[in-house]
């Protein structure tokens, strides 16, 4: 491995974040929010001061092309640097009591988890409000992603850094260049986030609440600036553009550059959007009906009984609930957590379902699924005519066995760390529906879970060990397992 330009990088992507600082530092200055001033400023200096440090030791050389090894280390570094400076201003301002909670609340953040430790975030000074809600923003698209759109100028190309971050089995290039494909992609998103600030905005939000809800919806992060979510505006024209670019943004953003290319019997044609538009149309009819005909448990509401028998308002839930748990956005509307048994699991189901590859959204990705169960169809026809030969097809075209290969063994690698994370919250006293959503929710990169940390709770609560836990749950998640756990064996690190 080439250390050298390992670490050029990172100090590169440092300087970028003391500069990244200086927005939610405007934020600060113009609400007049003193108490957070100096936490903003601290955090410029420490990180110009490490990048400084690092690229005055690490001249500047030729362009060079980064392989798999450095590749899976600058991704990984620079999450890790990213998360740990970035939960400064929570810590150093006393937002979060500890510096546990600040990595956790800036791990859920940067992972676009959603996920909180702040039990009333109503109270909170806007610059931290928006520093949260930004890096839903940033880490939704990737860090790293634009990153590599200055790569060239920083005498660098990193075709490997773009794939060992952007989520799913495959990666296509939209541009010849891949620093041209990471700008289309980031003009793709912000096209989004303008279009869906003006949105919000009409809808009756007020101008930072729109742009702070923008942030957490486009990014499928989730961190409002309410503490009901949504739900605090009760308002169905919201409810409907947020689920709306909720499912967009989970949806892979290739599409749209195809749509851009006027290509839309391709759009129309693609497996997994059609899986993943299905998979959200059939649950969301199924649980409105179950709302509508079901008495939720442990209800003690009786208004809360009233709306569930009027059926337009179970589709009402039932529609943005899906949709925001599948995209892996954690908006809530509604306390899901007291809906019928067979709802709860549907919707833990669809947390690990999740979004669709090259997309915003967690989970293991729709196409992953799609693959698994056609795979799986095959394998029980090989049964009854064991000389067939037949081929698992993703849009009309074959799917190498290797990938089918890789699918297979990450989807048992992702139950495995699912399990045994699970069995290590358990070991500390909670309770097995907390354990399990819990984890469940961190590695979809989704929110909200079930019981303690159920969509009207938090996880504050959540003993220091367990934050800990869970905050490598949302990073495994995010950087989909490999590029995370490879920077630990010893065979990434020789030449």
């Amino acid at each position: 491995m080439n250390i050298s330009i390992v670490l050029r990088t990172v100090s590169n992507l440092a300087l970028m974040l003391a500069a990244i600082f200086s927005i939610p530092l405007g934020i600060a200055l113009f609400y007049k929010n003193y108490d957070t001033l100096w936490a903003f400023i601290l955090a410029i200096v420490l990180s110009g001061t490490l990048g400084g440090v690092n690229r005055f030791f690490f001249k500047k050389k030729n362009e060079v092309e980064i392989g798999n090894r450095e590749g899976i280390a600058i991704v990984t570094f620079s999450w890790l640097i990213c998360i740990f400076l970035g939960a400064f201003p929570y810590w150093y301002s006393g937002i979060c009591p500890t510096y546990t909670d600040a990595v956790f609340e800036t791990t859920s953040g940067f992972t676009t988890t959603g996920s909180s430790i702040l039990t009333n975030v109503e109270i909170l000074p806007e610059s931290i409000l928006f520093w949260r809600a930004f890096t839903n923003w940033l880490g939704g698209m990737g860090i790293i992603v634009v990153f590599v759109a200055l790569l060239p100028a920083m005498g660098v190309s990193g075709y490997q850094l773009f794939i060992a971050e952007v989520s799913g089995p495959t990666i296509g290039k939209l541009k010849p260049r891949i620093a041209e494909t990471a700008k289309a992609l980031w003009i793709i998103y912000l096209v989004f986030t303008a279009t869906l600030i003006l949105l919000y905005f009409l809808g009756g939000m007020s101008f930072f609440d729109a742009i702070c809800h923008s942030f957490a919806t486009v990014s499928t992060g989730g961190f409002s600036t309410k503490n009901t979510s949504i739900a605090y505006f009760d308002n169905l024209y919201i409810e409907i553009v947020a689920a709306i670019f909720m499912f967009i943004c989970g949806c892979n953003f290739s599409l749209y550059y195809q749509s851009f290319q006027l290509n839309f019997r391709k759009i129309l044609k693609n497996s997994e959007l059609r899986f993943f538009a299905g998979l959200n149309l059939i649950v969301i009819v199924f649980v409105a009906i179950l709302l509508f005909s079901s008495q939720p448990h442990s209800l003690s509401n009786e208004i809360h009984n009233d709306y569930y028998q009027n059926f337009g308002y179970s589709i009402r839930r039932s529609f943005f609930q899906v949709v925001a748990i599948c995209t892996g956005t954690g908006l809530s509307t509604a306390d899901f957590d007291i809906w019928p048994e067979i709802c709860r699991f549907l919707l833990i189901l669809l947390m690990f379902i999740g979004a669709c590859a090259g997309s915003t959204g967690g989970g293991i990705k729709s196409v992953r699924i799609l693959i698994l169960l056609k795979s799986s169809i095959r394998e029980v026809m090989r049964v009854l005519r064991p000389r067939m030969v037949k081929h698992v097809k993703i849009n009309g075209e074959s799917v190498p066995e290797e990938i089918v290969t890789e699918i297979s063994v990450f989807f048992v690698v992702y139950l495995g760390f699912f399990g045994v994370c699970s069995l290590a919250l358990m070991a500390t006293g909670l309770d097995m529906v907390t354990a399990f959503s819990s984890v469940c929710t961190c590695m979809a990169n989704c929110g909200p879970g079930l019981a303690k940390v159920g969509p009207t709770l938090n996880f504050s609560e959540i003993s220091y060990f367990c934050k800990w836990i869970l905050s490598f749950c949302m990073l495994l998640g995010r950087l989909e397992i490999y590029s995370f756990l490879l920077i630990f064996l010893p065979v990434t690190w020789k030449r």
